[in-house]
């Protein structure tokens, strides 16, 4: 029950430079050698690959992203919870760290750039989190991707973190019940503590609804096998990444006309 209760921040390269062809390739691993390689719900990749900043005596140094999002996240954990997303001007400002950018290659000198809409739209739809530069705003995490290899609500980082958290609190539960007497009086009572725990999630937006079941599913087979069975399902909040605000133009005299 302890398994699956970590989430993993991932590094892009140092020397891998804002060109949206060589970002496709390393996120698909398309040489089969130096690119990315794992595809999983609990790893969140960053870019750019490096970011520069200042070491304790004031030298001025370059850190990999996960520096930056490492921090990103214990900032929105002291604001809020787990399950909210560690990104947008609320929880992802930057703020241990100047700029942003990548190693050259052939000079190996640090170049700082700004991560433009384009190739952000372009890291997203690769699952990597851009780090960027936001006019008036400074340097922010704009995005929330995970590697999870497949279409669902794991694929974004307060969903995955949420579930983390969870299997936290299951396994720490479920290990008070260990050697108890495996019948209906046990049931309920797991059921009832669990489900506590997760109306707790309501009230704070880290789900919209839940169900808890542990009954005569746990059948004469399980129990003889020392077994108990306890179901959750969830549906975990989802955030806001798209805003649509039309804008409809009227004659004079026809807005007032609106309302009645």
């Amino acid at each position: 029950m302890t398994e699956q209760t970590a989430f993993i921040i991932g590094d892009t390269p140092m020397r891998l430079a804002p060109n949206t062809i060589d970002l496709v390739n390393w996120s698909n691993n398309t040489d089969n050698a130096t690119g990315l390689t794992t595809n999983d719900p609990y790893l969140g990749v960053y870019y750019p690959g490096a970011a520069q900043t200042n070491d304790v005596q004031g030298n001025t140094i370059v850190v990999p992203p996960s520096h930056v999002a490492l921090r990103t996240f214990l900032h929105s954990d002291n604001l809020s919870y787990p399950w909210f997303p560690p990104a947008g001007t609320r929880r992802g400002m930057v703020d241990n760290a100047t700029s942003v950018g990548y190693i050259d290659s052939t000079t190996g000198e640090y170049n700082p750039i700004g991560v433009n809409q384009g190739l952000r739209d372009s890291l997203y739809e690769n699952k990597i989190n851009p780090i960027t530069n936001l006019p008036g705003v400074g340097l922010v995490v704009w995005g929330q991707k995970t590697r999870n290899p497949f279409a669902s609500a794991m694929d974004r980082v307060n969903v995955a973190r949420l579930v983390n958290y969870i299997r936290t609190i299951l396994a720490s539960v479920g290990n008070g019940f260990l050697f108890e007497p495996n019948d209906k009086i046990t049931r309920d009572q797991l059921k009832t503590i669990i489900s506590g725990a997760v109306n707790d999630l309501v009230s704070k937006r880290g789900v919209y609804d839940y169900l808890v079941v542990c009954d005569e599913s746990n059948t004469p087979e399980r129990i003889a096998r020392n077994e108990l069975y306890l179901d959750i399902a969830i549906e975990p909040m989802k955030d806001v990444e798209f805003i649509y605000i039309p804008i409809r133009l009227y004659n004079p005299g026809e807005v007032a006309k609106l309302g009645a």
